[in-house]
C-alpha cells in the first residue's frame, strides 16, 4: 500500500495536479492532506481518492465533495495512523504507541522525526507556499516507510524506516 502525504496546498491547482500525477506514476492509492487544501474552481474534481482534514483557513472555502473533518485515522496495513492539521491538536492527543504515526501541516516546514517512545512525527511541509530551506515538499508513505521528498521532482530528502 503506498499514499501521497501533503499539506497546506491553499488552493493551488499546479501542487493538486503534481500531486495527482505522482500518486498516478506511483501507483498510490490515496492523498492525504493534513489541511489547508482551500480548494476553488473544479479542485475538488480533480481531486480523486483524496482524503482531507479542516485547516485553519479551510472554514473559508466551500466543500461540496470533500468535507473534511478534524482529524481522520486511514487505514494503513494494521498501523494506527492519526492526521490533523496540527493548529488543535498535537501528537500527545492521542493514545500512540511505538510504530503509529502522527501526521500534521499548518507549520509548512517538514518535519520527519520518532520520538523517544518510537512514535512517528509527519509534517509533509507544504507543495506550494514553503517555509523552509528544503522548498516545496511533499511525503510518501508506504510499506517500508515514510520519505520527504522535493516538490515536484520527487528528490528524496529524508527517510525514516517502520523497522526498529
Amino acid at each position: 500500500m503506498k499514499y501521497i502525504i501533503c499539506s497546506d496546498i491553499h488552493g493551488s491547482r499546479n501542487a493538486l495536479v503534481g500531486l495527482e500525477e505522482i500518486k498516478k506514476r506511483e501507483n498510490a492509492r490515496l492523498i492525504i492532506c493534513a489541511g489547508d487544501f482551500c480548494p476553488h474552481g473544479d479542485m475538488e474534481a480533480l481531486a480523486t481518492d483524496f482524503l482531507t482534514v479542516m485547516g485553519n483557513c479551510d472554514r473559508y472555502y466551500s466543500y461540496e465533495r470533500l468535507v473534511p473533518r478534524t482529524t481522520a485515522r486511514p487505514a494503513f496495513d494494521g498501523r494506527n495512523v492519526v492526521v490533523t492539521h496540527g493548529d488543535r491538536y498535537s501528537w500527545q492527543d492521542f493514545e500512540l504507541s511505538a510504530g503509529d504515526v502522527f501526521i500534521s501541516g499548518h507549520t509548512h516546514v517538514p518535519l520527519l522525526e520518532k520520538t523517544r517512545t518510537g512514535i512517528i512525527l509527519f509534517n509533509p511541509g507544504s507543495a506550494s507556499r514553503p517555509r523552509s530551506a528544503a522548498g516545496a515538499t511533499y511525503g510518501m508513505m508506504d510499506d517500508d516507510g515514510i520519505t520527504l521528498l522535493a516538490f515536484p521532482s520527487s528528490r528524496v530528502l529524508a527517510k525514516l524506516s517502520f523497522q526498529p
